[in-house]
């Protein structure tokens, strides 16, 4: 794992065209214990966070790993579902009630839907591309 993780800095630069890191991931390794994610190039914000436990068994180790997106990204994820969804039921309802109003809410919901999709699809991506580095690298 020392091989390919680098101590986490608080501001790092990466030019975009130019050499990759000399280390693909950063984080921290204690004990039998870690918390590492990639170094992204570029803007994606939805990249897991590896946190890991090695455990001894008879025959070698395991390890058991949780993948989970920043606190931030979690929190505005959270702001932008409740916002959509509560005005876009307020409005399913008020359509319901009179149908003159319009639908409205296809629009709000399909913001709540766009929302959900924007986050799950490039986080099961770099999930299953960390999970496949992982794998290569402690076998």
């Amino acid at each position: 794992m020392d091989e390919v993780v680098t101590p986490p800095k608080v501001v790092r630069v990466i030019i975009p065209f130019g050499p990759p890191p000399a280390k693909p991931y950063e984080g921290t390794i204690s004990g039998k214990t870690f918390t590492i994610n990639r170094i992204i190039i570029g803007r994606n914000l939805l990249f897991p966070i590896i946190e890991g436990n090695i455990h001894n068994q008879q025959f070698g180790c395991s390890i058991k790993i949780r993948m989970t997106l920043h606190k931030i990204v979690i929190g505005l994820l959270i702001l932008w579902l409740w916002t959509t969804g509560s005005i876009g039921m307020f409005s399913l309802f008020a359509w319901l009630v009179e149908p003159s109003v319009g639908a409205i809410f296809l629009p709000i919901l399909g913001m709540f839907i766009f929302g959900w999709l924007l986050c799950l699809i490039p986080f099961k991506i770099e999930a299953k591309a960390a999970t496949k580095f992982l794998s290569i690298l402690l076998t």
